[in-house]
């Protein structure tokens, strides 16, 4: 009995798995160029019909542009096993953007179909068959940066504002770069950075448009930097040089744009307001009050210190032989005994004895009827320089051997 029933539901269960919905899908074999359209189509088909449509994958991914074409899902049928299946057709458009291998990796499709039995619905998710798409770039245009391949390619630039400019004047400059055969967003930044101190730069955000004609697609790109003068002397808005490989000639062509000089005015000098000039009073005010409280208070302190250093000079040694050697100078023999005196009171009488010796033969001299030798006033000069040196000789450490 069981194998009987064994054998009545093996033709079911086989005839289930076979019913399953199939998906098939095409996609080009050989490598497609970077930016232009490969198309990929995916058909879904099942034995009943489907109530309704299938979840197709999007495809997305990085350096990938997808765009689906004008009905882009159709019905489909195919005869299978001598039978009519039903079911969809979607094509994609994809155009790569850099070159290499895209892998579509595991991905699935949702089908809700009929129950062949029933006709109750039935949803079921069927993976989507391995894909690989290759991008490639023509040999003549790889060393080209930034990469750009199109039937065609254009560049117009607009200056809006005077080429003679004041501190302040702002000048717009406008590059509109138009390309078919392939998608603007392969277009880069057409106006590069500018680094000039005479200049600030104010970049706004490029604009795409983009229309397929048919699988074909074109636009352009519109890049917009406004330019505000800083301070006077020359600056320019640099040339540029763009490079783009031409498929239709196989060739590389280059389009050049001018450059503009400018000239900038130093700014005018503007009289400051009136918060500038309260803002300097109050400094003004603040300084004069602390140069005042620093008069008023510090001064005295000052002055007691410089009076109280010259009294501690008045009262040295030092003072003592500068005004010794002074009146030695002046050959003046009254100031020269009263700085001697002063000198013994601070240095003690010791060593002076040959000095006052010399002092008397010229006070002698003075009233004897001979005119005193100059070699007088030399040697007591010469004296007190040496006693001065004797005195900052520093003592010996060591007592005499003999005592």
């Amino acid at each position: 009995m069981r194998c009987v029933l064994f054998l009545m539901l093996f033709p079911v269960s086989a005839l289930a798995q076979t019913l399953q919905p199939q998906i098939t899908a095409e996609a080009p074999t050989e490598p497609v160029i970077v930016g232009q359209p490969a198309i990929v189509r995916i058909k879904v088909l099942v034995p009943t019909f489907m109530p309704s449509p299938p979840e197709f994958p999007a495809l997305e991914q990085e350096n990938l542009l997808v765009r689906l074409p004008e009905r882009a899902s159709g019905p489909v049928s195919e005869t299978i096993d001598g039978e009519t299946w039903s079911g969809v057709q979607r094509s994609y458009r994809l155009y790569p953007l850099q070159a290499g291998n895209i892998d579509f990796g595991a991905q699935e499709v949702a089908v809700t179909f009929a129950d062949p039995d029933t006709n109750a619905p039935v949803q079921v998710s069927v993976p989507l068959p391995a894909m690989t798409l290759s991008a490639t770039v023509p040999e003549a245009a790889r060393d080209l940066n930034p990469l750009i391949l199109a039937t065609g390619f254009e560049i117009d630039q607009r200056i809006e504002g005077e080429a003679d400019m004041q501190s302040g004047d702002a000048i717009t400059r406008q590059l509109t770069a138009r390309i078919s055969g392939t998608t603007p967003l392969l277009v880069p930044e057409l106006i590069p950075d500018l680094t000039d101190p005479l200049l600030r730069a104010y970049p706004k955000e490029p604009r795409f448009t983009e229309t397929d004609d048919r699988g074909v697609l074109s636009g352009q790109r519109v890049d917009e930097v406004v330019y505000l003068a800083q301070d006077g002397g020359q600056a320019q808005l640099p040339p540029l040089t763009v490079q783009w490989y031409n498929l239709e000639t196989n060739h590389v062509e280059t389009i050049q744009i001018d450059g503009v000089n400018l000239t900038l005015a130093p700014p005018k000098w503007e009289p400051p307001d009136l918060r500038t000039i309260l803002t300097a009073l109050i400094w003004l005010v603040g300084l004069t009050l602390a140069l005042w409280a620093m008069a008023r208070y510090a001064r005295p302190h000052v002055r007691s210190w410089q009076m109280a250093r010259r009294n501690k000079f008045l009262a040295s040694p030092e003072y003592a032989q500068g005004q010794l050697e002074t009146a030695l100078q002046a050959r003046d023999l009254n100031a020269a005994h009263s700085a001697l005196d002063l000198w013994k009171s601070r240095y003690g009488p010791s060593a002076t004895a040959e000095l006052e010796h010399c002092l008397t033969r010229i006070g002698a001299a003075r009233y004897s009827p001979q005119i005193t030798p100059a070699t007088d006033w030399d040697a007591a000069l010469s004296m007190t320089r040496s006693l001065r040196r004797s005195r900052h000789r520093s003592p010996d450490p060591l007592p005499p051997l003999n005592p």
